[in-house]
């Protein structure tokens, strides 16, 4: 027979005895068997031992990654894929009680963020790499801090990282209303591949956790770009610039104004290209055209001319990463967003779903 302590008892196993290499064929594969019955299906593993892998995988040396990630994968720790971390600090309290407190979030944000992507993955109909479905989340306690693990089978693209994002401010949201005294902040990484992948997310993401006032949710930006860009419009003289540069287009009103402003950002960030645009977009690409053509004219702007083009490039960016700051209600699938801009707040509406709470890209 075999004997393996299982997670609820030990698990014994028997055969008849068979003499020769029969015999011993028959103990081999009777102790791998109670070996296998003691773990479980991948269903069955507990989740501490994952978030344990997890958390040795993110602090041990980087020549030990390859064992580790052997012994993920047999816990159905899936290291192979793409991932994006989220990183979860609890800056309201102190070092002694951390812990604790950040040991009963891991709980509650796996629940939340399962059954959310569960939900989405119910109701999807769209078969897709970076579709709902495909996501998964694993969790750790490291350097007093909670790290979440999403993993995608293939590369999430700009998609994912705005929904991963969301789900970051969703969970941070619901966390904080339950343990107010915690102070979460959340930051975000970027996606990478492989058991080395999972590292490097979360080192951006720790890099980018809100330090201060401001928003208690925030994406890694490898150049820095958006977190400049929003100290900069956060002045009187920015948005009084950015108000003027624009204010033709902001004078049609929040619901024409907001996707012409979309437009003009993409096709900017694409180098003038409306095809590159129309694909970033999901618009055909005459639709691009006529309404780079509508804010051509609007504001008599030269888009041929380097210093025109930044200057508007840097006034969609700024005022849409603002709005993206800030939250978003849905309506009926209607997204409002609200952005202050020049000391006045508007409304801008665009239909559909959200890809991030506030997101205007």
């Amino acid at each position: 027979g075999a004997v393996a302590a299982g997670p609820d008892g030990e698990i014994r196993l028997a055969a008849p005895a068979r003499p020769g290499h029969a015999g011993t064929a028959v103990r081999s594969v009777l102790a791998l068997a109670a070996l296998a019955a003691a773990g479980g299906g991948h269903g069955d593993v507990p989740v501490r031992s994952r978030g344990r892998l997890l958390a040795e995988l993110l602090v041990a040396p980087q020549d030990q990654a390859a064992r580790l990630a052997a012994r993920g994968r047999a816990l159905a720790l899936p290291v192979d894929g793409w991932h994006i971390a989220l990183r979860v600090e609890a800056g309201g309290l102190d070092a002694s009680n951390r812990p604790k407190a950040l040991d009963a979030v891991m709980s509650q944000a796996l629940t939340l963020l399962r059954t959310w992507d569960g939900a989405a993955a119910a109701l999807s109909t769209v078969s897709a790499p970076q579709s709902a479905d495909s996501v998964q989340w694993n969790a750790a306690l490291v350097d007093d801090a909670l790290v979440l693990l999403s993993t995608w089978s293939a590369d999430p693209g700009a998609d994912g990282r705005r929904a991963t994002l969301a789900r970051a401010r969703r969970v941070v949201d619901r966390l904080a209303g339950l343990r107010p005294e915690a102070g979460l902040r959340c930051g975000v990484g970027s996606p990478h591949r492989g058991p080395l992948g999972i590292r490097t997310s979360a080192r951006e993401a720790r890099a980018a956790v809100p330090r201060g006032a401001g928003p208690t949710v925030a994406a890694h930006d490898a150049v820095g770009l958006d977190r400049m860009l929003l100290e900069w419009y956060a002045s009187d003289t920015a948005r009084e610039a950015v108000s003027e540069l624009l204010a033709p287009v902001l004078a049609l009103g929040p619901e024409r104004a907001e996707p012409l402003l979309r437009t003009l950002q993409g096709y900017l960030d694409h180098n003038n290209s409306p095809a590159r645009a129309a694909d970033a977009l999901h618009l055909h690409r005459n639709a691009v055209g006529a309404r780079i053509r509508k804010i051509v004219q609007l504001t008599g702007a030269d888009l041929n001319e380097p210093d025109v083009r930044l200057a508007l490039q840097l006034a969609c960016r700024a005022g849409l990463s603002a709005a993206g700051s800030e939250p978003a209600t849905t309506v009926s699938g209607t997204t409002t967003i609200s952005t202050t801009t020049g000391g006045t707040t508007t409304g801008a509406a665009a239909d559909g779903p959200s890809p991030g709470r506030g997101s205007a890209r």
